[in-house]
């Protein structure tokens, strides 16, 4: 069962519902922000009675809950894949692509998040919601360095490296939606390049 979910749609009728009332919610969200997000709208939005929004939910809350966990799932796959791909060709080091489509992933959810960030930071900064793509990530890069330890200098502690590596990008992504730097995209990728792996590849920064 979803986080913050009254019952647990098994049913494929139920799994509709819910799929309409998420769709909906996020429809909502792009266009009347959280302030003007309310079980009514969803309702109206999803083509359904409040009541059956009820019996999924028990408030908007929850159901944006729920969708930020969907948004969070893909992301992470989205995310997670490039980067394995990159890490299996042993690119990652090389340019600024890898930290260039992350930001495109942030993109295709920014008029959801964006919002949410500004006005519902206690439901999108909950720890659990970004610890998955940083054990993701960090496992991936562990994995790397292990099979090729020239990648980082003698003496380098991983552990604190990594961690600094997911808290910098955790920071920038947040910071990337909440002050709409989409005109900025490649430089900022490039910087964000140059602050991480640029150190690990020991060479000068290659533009996308």
């Amino acid at each position: 069962m979803g986080t913050g979910q009254r019952k647990d749609p098994s049913q494929q009728r139920s799994q509709q519902t819910v799929a309409r009332i998420l769709s909906a919610t996020g429809q909502v969200l792009r266009t009347k922000g959280y302030t003007g997000c309310s079980t009514n709208a969803i309702a109206e939005a999803a083509g359904i009675s409040k009541g059956s929004v009820y019996q999924y939910f028990a408030n908007k809350d929850e159901i944006i809950e729920v969708l930020i966990d969907k948004i969070m799932e893909d992301a992470t796959a989205t995310f997670g894949a490039n980067l394995e791909q990159a890490v299996a060709k042993g690119t990652f080091l090389k340019d600024a692509a890898l930290q260039t489509q992350l930001l495109a992933v942030l993109d295709r959810y920014r008029d959801i998040l964006g919002s949410l960030l500004n006005d519902a930071p206690h439901l999108t900064l909950s720890a659990h919601r970004s610890v998955r793509i940083e054990e993701r990530c960090r496992d991936l890069l562990r994995t790397y360095v292990t099979l090729n330890p020239s990648a980082i200098g003698k003496g380098v502690d991983l552990d604190a490296l990594l961690l600094v590596l997911t808290v910098s990008y955790r920071e920038v992504s947040l910071e990337y939606l909440r002050r709409d730097l989409r005109d900025r995209r490649n430089e900022l990728a490039t910087v964000l390049y140059d602050m991480t792996m640029g150190g690990l590849a020991g060479s000068p920064t290659r533009r996308v």
